[in-house]
């Protein structure tokens, strides 16, 4: 055999080998398309959850089930399903890395922006394709011809997911100040709530003013003069109102009622008048009271602040400290 026959007959097709393969090998994979699926419900209605209990994103990707994917915020669920994967993320992710045990990795593929809750996405990526090899058996041929027609008719009925809302309540103690008197109040502000709920809020001076031989009017006149009075004088307060509660955002609550109230003044007349106290009748209301506040949850500790008024004549200002129970 002459060495150009040789060449031509042994060398010639290994070299057309080796090219096809060098090929083959250099070939990698890519990201064609990433794109969001807004009528795509999946992630509405089987939600995953990360773990700070927020829903994720789903991102369906097109390509076979040897990938493996990573994220810096982490994958929080993988399904492979017929023909692709579906990945959960969290939301904000923005970048994927791409691995595949033969065809290397591609790192951080931005997404076009951050992903978004229940929303789903497709990313579709090129494999390589499989060398072509040559074999000396003839192919069969073989010629189909087929008509195939499909009707489907769906109806999907989507609810929007619930969010989780915990039960809290809250103990504060509270401290009252004003009325016709200016007296100051201890008491207790009870508030139980998911969404909505209610409250009861109990305060009083824990006095009374004893018994009384009469009433006075606003400077002391009784039976048309004025007796003598010592200086001295007896107060009793006391106010209970409940009603409903209402979360306006996860750490800010505003409760609005109505209740029941009592303030009293007695002044002690003189020795010369025969001792013994009168009560005011001016500087003493009792009736139907209103109150309405705010409460601040930071951390465990709440925090509140009222208004109440008694007959729209006597006033209240309240505040309160105390401890929320529940998530």
């Amino acid at each position: 055999m002459t060495a150009s026959r040789f060449t031509y007959h042994v060398l010639l097709p290994l070299v057309l080998i080796l090219c096809v393969n060098s090929s083959a090998w250099a070939q990698r994979f890519s990201v064609v398309s990433f794109k969001m699926l807004p009528n795509d419900v999946s992630a509405f209605i089987n939600p995953v959850r990360d773990l700070n209990d927020e829903d994720c994103a789903l991102v369906k990707v097109i390509a076979s089930e040897d990938f493996a994917f990573s994220t810096p915020l982490g994958i929080v669920k993988r399904i492979d399903k017929t023909g692709e994967i579906w990945l959960y993320l969290p939301r904000g992710s923005k970048k994927i890395t791409i691995k595949h045990p033969t065809w290397g990795v591609l790192r951080d593929y931005a997404f076009p922006g951050k992903v978004v809750s229940h929303m789903a996405y497709e990313l579709r990526i090129e494999e390589p394709v499989a060398p072509i090899t040559m074999s000396n058996v003839p192919a069969e041929v073989k010629v189909v011809r087929d008509t195939l027609v499909l009707t489907r008719v769906d109806t999907l009925v989507v609810r929007p997911p619930v969010k989780y809302v915990p039960f809290n309540l809250e103990t504060v103690a509270t401290i009252s100040y004003g009325g016709r008197n200016g007296n100051i109040l201890g008491g207790l502000l009870l508030m139980a709530m998911k969404r909505h709920g209610g409250f009861v809020h109990v305060a009083s001076d824990f006095s009374k003013i004893g018994p009384v031989r009469g009433e006075c009017g606003i400077t002391g006149e009784t039976a048309g003069s004025t007796p003598f009075y010592t200086g001295r004088t007896r107060s009793s307060s006391f106010m209970i109102n409940a009603g409903m509660a209402h979360r306006i955002t996860k750490n800010l609550s505003v409760y609005e009622g109505a209740g029941y109230s009592s303030s009293s003044l007695a002044w002690q007349l003189a020795p010369s008048e025969g001792g013994g106290y009168l009560k005011n009748s001016h500087y003493s209301l009792k009736g139907i009271s209103f109150e309405a506040g705010v409460s601040l949850v930071v951390g465990r500790i709440a925090i509140s602040a009222s208004v109440t008024t008694v007959k729209g004549k006597d006033w209240y200002g309240s505040v309160g400290a105390g401890i929320k129970f529940g998530k």
